[in-house]
């Protein structure tokens, strides 16, 4: 149904087609703006969701280091960050399939990693009830470029 693909630049042009609405930049930067920093910051890592057409359906970063840092005080622990998926393609199962792939997927590329954290928008209802059916538990709140956020680890 998708896979999770390391981001490369042969994958540039399908990553420039996804649509983000843009009520939905006020929780999270666009795709090609991670990748631009990605590119600056080698502690962040590009994430590309593919449908089995090769059509990018999502995008997301994995950061390392300074960017869990503010998060969990695990040296092993990876923050999950700027999830997207494609406007053209939500609620067709992809950010549930995405998620439900990610342990696998952190633990075949970053085989150190025991935990995923991540931060979601208190006003995110939709991502927040995702996070947790999938066992992501609350671990404190913080705000996040002004914006108070919930802090939510999976130990995987």
């Amino acid at each position: 149904m998708m896979k999770l693909v390391p981001y490369n630049p042969e994958l540039k042009s399908v990553v420039e087609n996804i649509e983000v609405k843009a009520e939905d930049r006020k929780f999270t930067r666009t795709p090609l703006h991670n990748i631009e920093l990605a590119q600056e910051d080698e502690e962040r890592h590009s994430i590309v969701v593919l449908d089995d057409e090769e059509r990018c359906v999502g995008f997301f970063v994995l950061h390392e280091g300074s960017g869990v840092a503010p998060y969990s005080s695990n040296p092993k622990a990876l923050f999950f960050r700027s999830f997207s998926i494609d406007a053209r393609y939500r609620g067709q199962g992809y950010g549930t399939a995405t998620m439900r792939e990610l342990p696998q997927f952190v633990k075949n590329h970053y085989p150190e990693v025991n935990e995923i954290c991540l931060t979601v928008n208190t006003d995110n209802d939709i991502a927040q009830r995702l996070y947790q059916r999938l066992n992501y538990t609350i671990q404190g709140e913080t705000t996040l470029e002004g914006r108070p956020v919930l802090i939510m680890s999976l130990r995987i």
